[in-house]
């Protein structure tokens, strides 16, 4: 926290942000967070730069904020998961808001954090993140602010599986305790699901959907890049899968998977339907339409029926 200027009577917070060489993006994300509400004080920013070989580690050692910026560069990539716990380690704060490199934060999300913690007791919040208005309108964009816990009612208590780290707070001691992240969760994806459901089955915290805490999501994407991020976080998602094989029903994964020889008789024909509806032509009719015109109410299964697809025919290999 900044010194010598006086007590601030507050919670203390780190905003944890792992970067990887997106400066175009970070940039945007530290202006916001400069104009933040909650006293400056109480704020400490701690931007963990995962060897990126962009301008990223001179734009971060030069900026000036009104909170206590440190900086920290790691001489290898290592991973979301390993930066996040170099960042907590480092944490100054009893609070830890964990925001991504290219999110625009509104100006009371850390307030909104703060407030939630506070009336709820160390808890998991999931703040939300929509897609910023200035990338226009898609199916894509319609389904991705649908998605998670916006599906969900704003204020209620949601399952840890929601978790996801662009815009959510978790106490510090409580990510200490746990044991921080799991750092062979290299690839991108799961990683936040793992530790959540550590946090909820270890301590017991449950999580929260505090949809005030609002932060605009800056990275334009395609279809394409969303189904080939899913593709690429099959890999974590064994690993999840391994970690804690009794969460692969909540997930719905259990009925992706490659029918088993011990799969109870009503699993096995569940598998059986999921098959045949997702045979290629079926997935090439849907996926033309998706990528077309705004398909309205049936935008969210349609991009949810590719993405099962895609998880299916990786989980089959």
């Amino acid at each position: 926290m900044k010194e010598g200027r006086g007590e601030v009577p507050g919670r203390s917070v780190s905003v944890i942000i792992p970067t990887y060489n997106r400066l175009s993006f970070l940039r945007e994300t530290l202006r916001a967070l400069c104009e933040q509400t909650y006293p400056s004080t109480l704020i400490q920013v701690v931007v963990v730069d995962d060897c990126s070989i962009d301008e990223t580690a001179a734009f971060i050692d030069g900026s000036e904020t009104p909170f206590d910026l440190c900086a920290i560069h790691h001489t290898r990539n290592r991973g979301r998961a390993a930066a996040r716990n170099t960042g907590i380690r480092e944490a100054g704060g009893d609070l830890i808001i964990f925001v991504d490199d290219d999110m625009r934060s509104k100006r009371d999300l850390i307030e909104q954090h703060v407030a939630f913690q506070d009336s709820h007791g160390a808890s998991m919040v999931i703040g939300s993140a929509l897609q910023a208005p200035e990338l226009g309108t898609s199916t894509v964009y319609a389904y991705l602010d649908r998605m998670g816990v916006h599906k969900l009612e704003p204020g209620s208590r949601v399952p840890a599986r929601y978790f996801v780290t662009n815009n959510s707070s978790v106490p510090r001691k409580a990510l200490l305790d746990v044991g921080l992240f799991d750092e062979s969760f290299t690839n991108y994806g799961f990683e936040d699901t793992e530790i959540a459901f550590r946090l909820e089955d270890d301590l017991g915290l449950a999580t929260w959907y505090c949809g005030d805490a609002l932060a605009f999501h800056l990275h334009a994407q395609t279809l394409d890049d969303v189904l080939g991020k899913r593709e690429e976080a099959i890999r974590p998602l064994r690993k999840l899968l391994q970690l804690h094989p009794e969460r692969a029903s909540e997930l719905s994964i259990d009925l992706l998977m490659p029918a088993a020889a011990g799969d109870p008789l009503s699993l096995r024909s569940k598998k059986l339907v999921i098959l045949l509806a997702t045979n290629p032509l079926c997935y090439s009719l849907i996926r033309t339409a998706a990528q077309g015109i705004y398909l309205g109410p049936l935008s969210l299964p349609a991009l949810t029926y590719l993405i099962a697809c895609r998880y299916r025919r990786a989980l089959s290999l």
